[in-house]
């Protein structure tokens, strides 16, 4: 069973039921979709293992590439499928809440998973504190494109894909899809104060709470 931890994101209360709503949902969410894209490369693992032909075709079968108006699309499964393919003991859970002005959520689930939206959500708060902050969507990519490079879950598994044969063309998908729009949907919450900063305390640190 992959290793469990809490995350304590730091926030404000005072929100409206409908913003707290979505914002638990988008959540979840982004929790969900990059456990899928860790089990998706696994299984590729397995399959270049039991199946160990010299090129295998990455993405292009696993995730059922068809022809649509002359070009190729990838298929990926729906949100429901992605949230329905995530373990019981693996789902993520809201654990505590204090909705003081600041406030703390506290969410269980596994590290891995929990270490991403930590490191995305950190990133952005840092550089939420520059005066002369402005987001363009080119400075949003290269943040993404970074995270996938310093992130110890996400480069770990990059690595794997391509030294199975994947090229970033075949992995794009699997990124844009399953990570960075997941990720991005969290900024609005950000932006209005909902999240700010998360941590994800030690045992020590639990214990002395």
């Amino acid at each position: 069973m992959p290793q469990q931890a809490r995350l304590r994101v730091h926030g404000h209360g005072g929100v409206e039921v409908e913003l707290v709503t979505a914002y638990l949902t988008d959540l979840k969410y982004a929790y969900d979709s990059i456990l899928f894209f860790e089990a998706t490369i696994d299984v590729m693992r397995r399959i270049t293992h039991d199946f160990p032909f010299p090129r295998y075709p990455f993405v292009s079968d696993f995730l059922l590439s068809r022809r649509i108006g002359g070009r190729t699309r990838y298929w990926l499964p729906a949100p429901d499928e992605i949230v329905s393919s995530v373990p019981r003991k693996e789902q993520l859970i809201f654990s505590a809440v204090s909705l003081n002005s600041p406030g703390v959520w506290e969410f269980l689930g596994t590290l891995n998973a929990l270490e991403v939206l930590r490191n995305y959500l950190n990133d952005r708060h840092e550089r939420r504190k520059d005066r002369a902050y402005r987001e363009s969507a080119e400075q949003r990519r290269l943040a993404l494109e970074n995270l996938s490079l310093e992130n110890r879950v996400i480069s770990e598994r990059v690595r794997l894909a391509k030294d199975m044969g994947a090229t970033d063309r075949d992995l794009a998908p699997l990124l844009n899809e399953l990570i960075y729009k997941p990720l991005v949907a969290l900024d609005r919450y950000q932006d209005k104060g909902v999240i700010e900063d998360t941590e994800i305390p030690s045992h020590s640190d639990r214990e002395g709470r």
